[in-house]
């Protein structure tokens, strides 16, 4: 009788390197063989390539909604579109959903309500960072939501009400082009490589506001991958700046950055830098946009990185301004960072301004929503659409809805929200964080072997 483990390493690898991608990684809880065999670096090479071969398309990004009514539970828009699915319950329908938050230790015990619940507090790629409460944040978890696999982070060495929290991470592998002059030579049969980079690091970051207003320095505890330990440092700032902990961490060429919703200005930390004198790190500082129209009030409600055609990225920030001093605003300012790490070097440019009351002339659903509240206090500004950079997505009064930034704010979509989604309250932020699913999956290095559990 035929058995596919009487096959040699190399034959196996052929024909399981040609399965997809779920397919593949459910392969590897057969046996410690071909566990050993799928997480080699061989096999995902040839996994890889084979992808390559078969021009198989990078799945689309999606994004992660946080819940401020019920923190445990976070929603995802699979490709991005109106239909949302649960990150942290059991899928009515499985198939649909293919990753969730449920094997961590923090969504399966009670919640310790005078800490808050669990939450996301991170993304890279398809690495997702997890606190196990709101406040006074302690244990936190590195996981894959796609293979399940996780990892504790040790306590960081103090543990305080409210933290600035960011996470960054190298990519597991990059696709290395054959020099061009081969390529001319062999046009038709030349095909892409792939580095994988076993050892890739990431890093975590902390930073505790020293007081409630502007500061010249924060105090930061950093976590290294290489090390396994947080490390405490000084963050040298060359002027004040107020640490709004609401905002999350972005990661960006290679660099944290941090937002002040009231100044519009911007720190960004290299957490990798080993410049450090004393325990401490000098920040970048990229000062507020400059509007010609000067507008009597202003604040900040965004800072997102997102996709524009050829495949780069961009940082935007996006300002709510208005021209009277009853503080309502008329205007919607999208503007985008053109960066010269090199010199230095920064300037915001303005990419779209978009008329709040022309928005609301267009779009009669809003308009009523409006007329319903006091639309200034609840409306906020989530991210923008990992597949398509003129596309907003936007919290009006507990009701999300796609925005098209290109089309004077004509809106494109209107998500169908779960029922608990709620409104806001207290200014509490909903943090959207982007959620990329590449060919093959980030493994989750531990120190000490975890459980695997698959898909069911």
């Amino acid at each position: 009788m035929f058995n596919l483990d009487d096959l040699p390493d190399f034959v196996l690898v052929e024909i399981l390197c040609r399965l997809p991608r779920e397919y593949a990684v459910q392969c590897t809880c057969v046996s410690k063989r071909w566990y050993s065999l799928v997480y080699d670096p061989y096999f995902v090479g040839r996994f890889l390539r084979q992808q390559n071969d078969n021009q198989k398309p990078i799945p689309h990004p999606r994004l992660i909604f946080t819940n401020p009514e019920h923190r445990r539970e976070f929603f995802t828009n699979p490709k991005c579109t109106s239909k949302f699915f649960s990150m942290s319950k059991q899928p009515p329908a499985p198939e649909k959903l293919k990753f969730s938050l449920r094997c961590l230790p923090c969504f399966q015990g009670p919640v310790k309500t005078e800490e808050g619940e669990p939450m996301v507090v991170g993304t890279y790629n398809d690495l997702v960072l997890c606190c196990a409460t709101t406040c006074f944040q302690r244990d936190y978890y590195i996981c894959n939501a796609y293979t399940k696999q996780w990892e504790a982070l040790p306590s960081p060495p103090e543990c305080h009400e409210e933290v600035g929290v960011g996470f960054i991470c190298d990519p597991y592998y990059k696709e290395c082009k054959e020099d061009a002059d081969q390529r001319k030579e062999e046009t038709s049969t030349s095909k892409a490589s792939f580095q994988l980079n076993t050892e890739y690091r990431y890093r975590v970051v902390r930073i505790i506001p020293e007081s409630r207003g502007g500061s010249v320095h924060f105090k930061a505890e950093i976590f290294s991958s290489e090390t396994g330990k947080w490390t405490e440092t000084i963050v040298l700032c060359p002027r004040s700046f107020y640490l709004d902990v609401r905002h999350e961490g972005v990661a960006y060429n290679g660099m944290l950055y941090w937002m002040s919703s009231s100044s519009g200005s911007v720190i960004g930390l290299d957490p990798y830098s080993n410049d450090i004198v004393d325990k401490k790190y000098n920040c970048r500082f990229i000062d507020n946009p400059e509007d010609d129209q000067v507008p009597v009030t202003a604040t900040f409600d965004l800072l997102s990185v997102c996709r524009v055609g050829g495949g780069g990225e961009r940082l935007r920030m996006c300002q709510f301004s208005g021209n009277n001093e009853d503080g309502v605003m008329d205007w919607l300012s999208v503007w985008e960072l053109k960066d010269d790490q090199v010199d230095n070097d920064s300037n915001w440019i303005l990419v779209r301004r978009i008329s709040l009351n022309g928005m609301f002339s267009q779009n009669p659903v809003i308009r009523k929503w409006r007329d319903q509240g006091c639309w200034h206090d609840e409306i906020m500004l989530l991210a923008f659409d990992p597949n398509d950079d003129d596309i907003l997505y936007v919290d009006f009064i507990g009701h999300v809805v796609m925005f098209d930034i290109n089309g004077g704010g004509w809106i494109m979509r209107y998500l169908n929200t779960p029922l608990d989604y709620g409104t806001i309250h207290n200014h509490r932020r909903r943090a959207v964080f982007p959620f990329v699913i590449p060919w093959w999956p980030t493994p989750v290095t531990t120190r000490q072997k975890q459980s695997f559990e698959v898909y069911r």
